[in-house]
């Protein structure tokens, strides 16, 4: 049953203000993300400089050289981590009809943007409406993701599957140049379009433009939350790691002051006699024209010449690294990602170092996962599959991206496959980059038979062997 208008502003105006302050969070959470968390005037994240009225444009340019995306690389390393490529039901050897809609909606490229989303601000969004394909005109769910810079979304406290309704605003800028927002409300019902100006605060601020029903029954929106807790409070991966970013960036600070003022040997004369027939400008002017090798003497014993040492670079350079290795520590990325270095391993000893990140990775694909199924539900329902709808066993299929040699996986599968006795075709998902296309591709070619009768001709033509002419390396070209 479709809302009225005065119930659709009344909880606009109750719940716009907790949309700004989410927004406002994750503005900050952004510019971490981005490598920009010192720029602005009213940024509190920018690095501390004593005696800030005594800058120079040198100091402020060395300021800004300071900032590095560490927390960007945080993001990048557990997204890195998660691609989504199938979701079956229990048993099914195929995947669902409704991970079609995945596919034409081209969310294989698209699912990267909701992980770094959730992963950085703590939440995301993603909807699936009625839609069409455009172009081809058939009828399908469209699918849209959104980030917590323009959707929040309301829960009940005994229903955490769908909200109960969640609004999507982005501002703009009216003629006369005052400032308002374009508002998109859900409910179980439909989609109702609105503008407000300023931000909304008042029922007179909100104009009604039009609705759009679609009857699921349900807010077809999901939540995509990172570590939530009982409270339900979603963390994202950025604000706990802050205090650490921002100590490597006052690191970086001080050592380019150090780098740029103190790292060189400074060489001094005190006691120098100026030539009685010199004047005080001619005397200023010779001591600019000392170039390298010059020599410089006195006839007074009072004359002293020496040098002050530089600064050395090495314990600014420690304290940086150690800040660094306290960050991976608390993200559980190995150090040598953030540290730059190439780390002299097997394979086998790489996977364990990575084994930590891992984990934390298996923690959000195994939250993640249970929102994908709950689109993948959502979008059955509008296609009328009610089977796939009501699918509580379907289980998402994550890429594998552990560190492996492939003679290292085909020695484990080859184990699995004759001492275990499991069959070899529930082995092929397992190799790194093979896909369900390879894997139909791979049955088909054993079932016409053409992979037997290519070896059997090469044996009858004496190719293979000890003296064949065509070598493992050829026949696995010549089966493809």
């Amino acid at each position: 049953m479709v809302m009225s208008w005065r119930s659709v502003i009344g909880l606009c105006v109750d719940d716009f203000p907790s949309f700004l302050r989410q927004r406002g969070h994750a503005q900050e959470m952004d510019m971490w993300i981005r490598g920009k968390q010192g720029i602005g005037e009213e940024s509190e994240s920018g690095i501390y400089v004593p005696n800030p009225y005594r800058q120079t444009d040198e100091h402020v340019d060395l300021s800004t050289r300071s900032y590095t995306p560490w927390v960007g690389l945080v993001i990048s390393s557990l997204a890195q981590t998660m691609f989504l490529e199938g979701v079956r039901r229990g048993g099914a050897q195929e995947n669902i009809k409704a991970y079609e809609v995945w596919q034409r909606n081209g969310w294989d490229a698209k699912q990267a943007s909701i992980y770094r989303g959730a992963l950085g601000h703590g939440i995301a969004f993603a909807s699936a409406l009625p839609g069409k394909d455009r172009l081809t005109g058939a009828a399908m769910p469209k699918l849209k993701a959104y980030s917590a810079l323009t959707m929040a979304a309301w829960f009940d406290d005994d229903e955490e599957e769908f909200p109960l309704h969640a609004i999507e605003a982005k501002p703009f800028r009216e003629q006369d140049g005052n400032f308002g927002w374009q508002v998109k409300f859900y409910d179980e019902s439909a989609v109702y379009y609105l503008t407000c100006k300023g931000n909304g605060f008042e029922k007179k601020d909100w104009i009604p433009i039009s609705y759009e029903e679609h009857d699921l029954g349900v807010t077809p929106i999901v939540q995509y939350a990172n570590l939530l807790d009982l409270d339900g409070r979603a963390t994202g991966e950025v604000e706990p790691i802050i205090p650490v970013a921002r100590r490597i960036d006052q690191d970086s600070y001080d050592r380019l002051i150090v780098q740029r003022y103190g790292a060189w040997k400074i060489r001094y004369v005190t006691g120098l006699v100026k030539p009685k027939d010199m004047t005080e400008e001619q005397y200023r002017r010779g001591l600019q024209e000392l170039k390298v090798g010059d020599m410089l003497a006195s006839p007074s014993h009072e004359t002293k010449f020496g040098t002050l040492p530089e600064t050395q670079l090495d314990g600014f350079i420690a304290a940086r690294d150690a800040d660094i290795r306290d960050l991976a520590a608390v993200t559980q990325i190995p150090p040598h990602h953030m540290l730059g270095t190439t780390p002299q391993m097997q394979p086998e000893s790489l996977a364990s170092v990575n084994a930590s990140l891992m984990a934390r990775s298996l923690e959000r694909r195994t939250s993640f996962g249970e929102t994908h199924e709950r689109l993948f539900r959502l979008a059955a329902l509008q296609q009328g599959n009610m089977a796939e709808a009501q699918a509580w066993d379907m289980q998402v299929r994550w890429r594998d991206s552990e560190t492996r040699s492939l003679s290292q996986t085909a020695d484990a599968l080859g184990k699995v496959a004759t001492q275990l006795r499991v069959p070899v075709e529930m082995l092929w998902e397992r190799i790194d980059g093979w896909t369900d296309s390879d894997t139909k591709r791979a049955k088909d070619l054993l079932e016409n038979g053409t992979i037997d009768q290519l070896i059997a001709d090469f044996e009858k033509n004496g190719l293979l062997g000890e003296g064949g002419a065509l070598g493992e390396k050829e026949l696995a070209g010549a089966g493809a």
